[in-house]
């Protein structure tokens, strides 16, 4: 055979072992083709989730504001966290000990890591609520932490100012969410790039567009994200947050207008969610001092003005109940016997004409020639403050009340409210997991909500008695009665109970709505699938 054979046969042979890898690689087998396809389409799809968030994104810094970075960006966790049924539970901390009646031992979970990959210890978790407790005084003030140290390597000594039964709880408060000293720190202190714990990390924010974007932290301890990526975009209108899920242009979102809310849920390809959470409606005075509302039968013909079912049904679209008490009937620490104000305006003109306010020739109601005239504020992010604010003028005109309402930002609302004005606004009643948060702070004589200058002696002894006592029914008793002193008294009126809607694309999976949550809370279980 020549060479030229040779080399004519060689590359016969190579073209033809070419030819046979090609097919090969080619022609994947059925079963092969059946088991890609069978892989859930969790993996082949982009995980990541789009929020509308219905807060302006100003701070990252958990001291300052802890409920987005932790509720919704889930970057940070506390030493304790809450059960659905508002139980406590462990989190960074495995178990805690009261050791005396001001000190606590808390032990630390071991082999966590923090996202920047360095271990968490007593040190850091030390350091993080110090930090937490200088930079907020009213932080200080409301967890009665008196000092923090370290005890070993994975466990550590709090002790408080005074007996205190809710120690445990206030752990449980997210500007007390457990941060890295290795957090990006502007020169003043304030963490812009917070290094947590938790399932997400912080990935990049834009203060000017209001963008906060997380990523999965693959080095979790705990149920590993399922999500790879986080953004969540601040949509301060309630039209517009609509609007958005509507579009596509971000797939999860709360808080539409209540209005649109059939309409969503209509809508092929939304699901819509309204649940209850630890969130009530309420009636504002600017203040009970040399003002109308100094006379508590003004305040108790103001509450028995106001149809809490009609606000509930119709002003709110029915995304509310009536309130009764201060608390969710179903919140473990609520007076179940408490019955609240029947709408009664025949009642409400009869205290009024008690308290020395006549109906004149307008049927506006004066005393000694000064007719009662009021702004009432409220403000635009929750949708359902408007129509209730001016569900309530209304009414108010019904039993000759004159009052205008005002719709502005917060911020504003602080610099135009005078002492004789009203605001519909909503509050949280378990930032903390106790009775004591919101009793203490809204009716104690130095509680923080406490605005309006409510004093009742009485009160502020029972909620003394409440937090230095550590039996739980003993506890009740105690709270019961703050309930039903305050509820006579009624320095500020409860309306509603706040139901969330939550508005998410179908392809959004996994979503669990968490009553103990402040808006909502997403949850490393959350993913995508069936997007197109």
């Amino acid at each position: 055979m020549t060479r030229d054979n040779k080399k004519w046969i060689g590359t016969i042979f190579l073209i033809g072992a070419l030819f046979v890898v090609f097919l090969t690689a080619g022609c994947t087998s059925h079963s092969e083709v059946k088991n890609t396809k069978a892989v859930s389409n969790v993996n082949l799809e982009t995980q990541v989730l789009k929020v509308g968030e219905l807060w302006g994104l100003k701070t990252l810094d958990p001291a300052k504001s802890g409920t987005l970075i932790k509720e919704k960006a889930m970057v940070v966790e506390n030493l304790i966290e809450v059960e659905p049924d508002f139980t406590l539970k462990p989190g960074l901390a495995t178990s805690w000990k009261r050791l005396d009646n001001t000190t606590w031992k808390i032990q630390l979970r071991k082999g966590v890591l923090f996202q920047d990959e360095s271990p968490m210890t007593s040190k850091e978790v030390v350091w993080s609520l110090q930090r937490a407790l200088k930079l907020n005084p009213s932080t200080a003030s409301l967890t009665n932490i008196k000092e923090v140290k370290e005890d070993g390597t994975y466990s550590l000594l709090i002790t408080t100012n005074g007996p205190d039964a809710a120690l445990p709880a206030a752990l449980a408060y997210s500007k007390l969410a457990i941060v890295s000293p290795n957090s990006n720190m502007t020169k003043g202190g304030t963490i812009i790039e917070p290094i947590g714990t938790g399932p997400f990390m912080y990935k990049a924010f834009d203060s000017t567009t209001g963008q906060l974007t997380v990523v999965k932290n693959k080095n979790y301890w705990g149920k590993k994200p399922r999500l790879d990526k986080i953004i969540i975009r601040s949509i301060t209108d309630p039209s517009t947050r609509a609007i958005a899920i509507e579009k596509g242009e971000v797939d999860f979102t709360c808080g539409v207008p209540y209005g649109d809310v059939k309409l969503l849920q209509n809508t092929k390809g939304i699901n819509v969610e309204i649940d209850p959470t630890a969130r009530i409606y309420w009636l504002a005075f600017g203040s009970l001092k040399g003002t109308p509302y100094h006379d508590k039968r003004v305040r108790q013909a103001i509450s028995y003005a106001i149809n809490r079912k009609g606000i509930a049904e119709y002003a709110l679209n029915g995304v509310a109940t009536p309130a009764k008490g201060f608390f969710l009937p179903t919140m473990p620490w609520a007076n179940k016997s408490i019955e609240g104000y029947s709408y009664d305006p025949e009642k409400a003109g009869n205290l009024l004409e008690e308290a020395g306010w006549k109906l004149n020739s307008q049927g506006i109601r004066e005393k000694n020639g000064k007719i009662f005239s009021a702004t009432l504020y409220t403000y635009p992010q929750r949708p359902g403050m408007k129509p209730m604010a001016e569900a309530i003028q209304s009414e108010l005109k019904a039993v000759g009340l004159k009052v205008d309402v005002r719709v502005m930002d917060p911020s504003a609302i602080e610099e135009a409210e005078g002492p004789g004005d009203m605001k519909v606004a909503s509050n949280a009643m378990a930032m903390l997991p106790d009775p004591d948060y919101f009793l203490r702070k809204t009716f104690g004589s130095r509680g923080a909500f406490n605005k309006w200058g409510y004093s009742n002696p009485e009160v502020d002894s029972l909620l003394a008695e409440g937090l230095s006592t550590f039996d739980k029914e003993k506890r009740q008793k105690i709270y019961d009665r703050v309930q039903e002193i305050a509820m006579d008294d009624i320095p500020v009126i409860p309306v509603a109970y706040y139901n969330t809607v939550v508005v998410m694309r179908d392809y959004v999976k996994g979503f669990v709505f968490n009553p103990t949550a402040h808006d909502y809370m997403l949850n490393p279980g959350m993913y995508i699938q069936g997007k197109k």
